[in-house]
């Protein structure tokens, strides 16, 4: 497996993977990690990556596609990871938007997609696609402050899962898409990624960037691969970042009646 460099450990495999393909490393060449001992979410936040429990890798994607359609590739990547594990775990997985791996509710994977510099026409574009699932582990695996919202196949199905077989299936299967993506265009990969959107019609709060709240009702992506939600005073928010999470929804005391007797 020339196309791969496997790690035992490594601070973040998409740090390697970018000099990698700063160097060259064709499209679809990976990095595999035994474990990270500084794996990288989104927003800045740690991805929890023991060693023997989980898929750390990154995948080098050198796309034909526009500097505009490049930000399809995090909803891209996280149906090729879902159709995977749909089909060698046996799981229903949900997509939570942007880039959250669910089931039932629950996360056990995430998408961190990190670009070259898209302003610069004289360098070929690269994204670098990692992906984390929880696979092995149990539940006491698991940090505590995510024994509630977090969980792994393993958790999930009561089984190990042959974790370079499931590398080499969500290796090809994005390969897949992206080729899909390029010739065909985000539609059908849409639509797909919609039959699973978690949120789209729920309740739900929005972080912003600039750390403020909305709370409003999801209304699902646009075919920009955009969120958008509407508060409940009924304007609607393109959501482009920020961090968003299922909420509930505040009661609604009726509206008082007059009684006339």
């Amino acid at each position: 497996m020339n196309d791969i460099l496997f790690l035992e450990t490594v601070d973040s495999t998409n740090r390697v993977a970018r000099e990698l393909a700063g160097a060259g490393k064709p499209h679809g060449y990976a990095v595999l990690a035994g474990s990270q001992n500084a794996g990288r979410g989104r927003l800045g936040k740690a991805w929890h990556s023991p060693a023997g429990n989980g898929l750390y890798c990154t995948i080098i994607a050198r796309p034909e596609l526009s500097v505009e359609a490049y930000s399809q590739i995090t909803l891209t990547a996280g149906l090729a990871v879902s159709l995977v594990l749909e089909e060698m775990c046996q799981l229903q997985i949900q997509l939570k938007w942007p880039n959250d791996l669910c089931i039932g509710g629950r996360k056990c994977g995430g998408i961190l997609v990190e670009t070259s510099s898209l302003q610069d026409a004289t360098e070929p574009h690269f994204a670098l696609v990692g992906i984390g699932v929880n696979v092995n582990g149990d539940k006491a695996a698991l940090p505590l402050e995510l024994r509630d919202t977090a969980t792994s196949i393993f958790i999930e199905t009561g089984k190990e899962s042959e974790l370079l077989g499931l590398f080499a299936g969500i290796r090809a299967k994005l390969l897949q898409l992206l080729s899909q993506l390029a010739k065909e265009g985000f539609a059908e990969i849409l639509t797909r990624w919609r039959q699973r959107d978690m949120l789209a019609g729920q309740w739900m709060q929005w972080v912003t960037p600039a750390g403020n709240v909305v709370y409003g009702e999801s209304l699902g992506v646009e075919e920009d691969g955009v969120l958008m939600v509407r508060d409940s005073s009924g304007v609607s928010h393109m959501v482009l970042s920020g961090d968003v999470t299922l909420a509930v929804k505040p009661f609604e005391r009726p509206e008082k009646t007059e009684k006339i007797f």
